[in-house]
């Protein structure tokens, strides 16, 4: 089971793997496995925690072979299975001068990255499940439904970050753009010697308030050893874009295409390692940012012995106009309203990886008083937010809840109409989970 981007996943051993290879083999499948055995569902597999889309001992149902694509005669939009990956997706578009909103990695699935919300680098098309346009549906009892905005409207709402609560897609057509060519890459600097500067540079950047909607931006600070490095991204093929200056001791940004970026962020984080990753979001607001980098090297003392350490912290702007983006295409579920103060949010992600077992416990144990300081933090300072992005949750986290409780009501909803027995509930442990009260 080496598909796999953590350890933990690689290491379970389910009794079975299912592959199918259509829609009709989905049903049969899903009603097959609905009244006997606990099953998994996996898409790319990039989620840090055990048990995510595997399964010991029961049978993982992997959607591989779901690799189609079509691209609609007017190449307004493209039809992909969940069974591709990223980088493939990017290739194909890239023939007709295309992209949609996806993931950054080319390893990373196009199921749950669509189905968690999805951020990506694309400022005027909002969260990938924003430009989904319909869904080709799978329920638990075999029932294959077309789901848009006008038929099956309410699970065509919470498929827009629901996660993997309702059945299984098939296919995803999604909204396509031009793009003929990016520019972006990794600018490196000392930590150090340059924090003011750097989040000095990154907050103003993330509230400019004439932003550049071409400009995105991802701030990572690291351990092993102590670097920083800032990965600016520009959706026109244009060197080193006015918005996107910042102070640097090293530069590999180039003139690039979509796919060759999404390999080149795939180096930065390899399968094979033993895998933890939190996220939380908070204003873009410097004694925060401040915090944060505090925080951050408060952490490291705990971790800095343990083998084949990598520990670093990803900041991104969400800025309001991606939020404004995003609402123009529909409601989804993620419950983030732009901030009356007018300041931007800023997501904030981990990415730890170490090598023995052993290690375990003590770097789960750094990692999550990491994010609790942080969190206390943004709390006493009045900058935290509630929302929690379910692509990069740990377990001890609840990102359903953190949409809102009336969005979450409205999750429970959805679950009980259409999976009336709770199949994605009880019998398929892994993802996180609407909160149904157990009868």
């Amino acid at each position: 089971m080496a598909a796999y981007w953590s350890t933990q996943e690689q290491s379970i051993r389910p009794a079975c793997v299912l592959t199918p290879s259509s829609a009709p083999e989905v049903s049969v499948a899903l009603k097959a496995l609905a009244g006997s055995c606990r099953f998994a569902v996996k898409s790319g597999g990039h989620m840090a925690q055990a048990g995510a889309a595997n399964i010991q001992g029961g049978v993982t149902m992997d959607l591989r072979n779901l690799n189609h694509s079509s691209i609609s005669p007017d190449q307004s939009t493209v039809t992909i299975g969940p069974g591709l990956r990223w980088g493939q997706v990017y290739t194909l578009l890239a023939a007709y001068g295309l992209a949609v909103p996806g993931g950054r990695s080319a390893e990373v699935g196009v199921g749950g990255y669509r189905l968690g919300g999805g951020s990506s680098y694309f400022i005027d098309h909002g969260f990938g499940c924003d430009n989904v346009v319909a869904y080709e549906f799978v329920l638990a009892s075999g029932a294959v439904l077309n789901v848009t905005a006008q038929a099956h409207v309410d699970l065509f709402r919470a498929l827009k970050g629901g996660s993997s609560n309702f059945g299984i897609v098939r296919s995803f057509t999604v909204r396509t753009f031009k793009l003929n060519g990016i520019w972006g890459g990794n600018i490196f600097y000392q930590a150090e010697r340059t924090v003011d500067q750097q989040l000095q540079a990154f907050s103003d950047f993330a509230g400019n308030k004439e932003y550049d909607t071409n400009a995105a931006m991802q701030m990572s600070i690291s351990f092993s050893p102590s670097v920083g490095m800032n990965q600016p991204f520009y959706a026109l093929p244009q060197v080193n874009p006015a918005a996107l200056h910042s102070p640097q001791l090293g530069n590999q940004t180039a003139l690039n295409t979509l796919a060759a970026f999404a390999v080149t962020n795939r180096a930065l984080s390899p399968d094979g390692s033993r895998q933890m990753t939190w996220a939380l979001s908070f204003e873009n607001d410097m004694q925060t940012l401040h915090a944060l980098y505090a925080a951050f090297d408060a952490s490291v003392a705990s971790i800095a012995g343990v083998a084949g350490i990598s520990w670093s912290l990803t900041r991104e702007p969400i800025p309001n106009a991606f939020l404004r983006a995003s609402a123009r295409h529909g409601a989804n579920m993620l419950g983030i309203p732009s901030n009356p103060r007018g300041n931007p949010r800023v997501l904030c992600d981990s990415s730890f990886s170490w090598t023995n077992e052993n290690d375990t416990a003590l770097v789960r144990s750094a990692g999550l008083k990491f994010l609790g300081d942080i969190t206390q933090s943004a709390e006493q300072l009045g900058t935290l937010n509630s929302w929690v992005d379910v692509n990069h949750a740990d377990p001890t986290q609840n990102p359903i809840a953190s949409y809102g409780s009336a969005n979450q009501a409205f999750l429970q909803d959805v679950s009980r109409k259409y999976d009336p027995t709770e199949v994605f509930q009880r019998v398929v442990p892994g993802g996180f989970k609407v909160g149904l009260a157990r009868r």
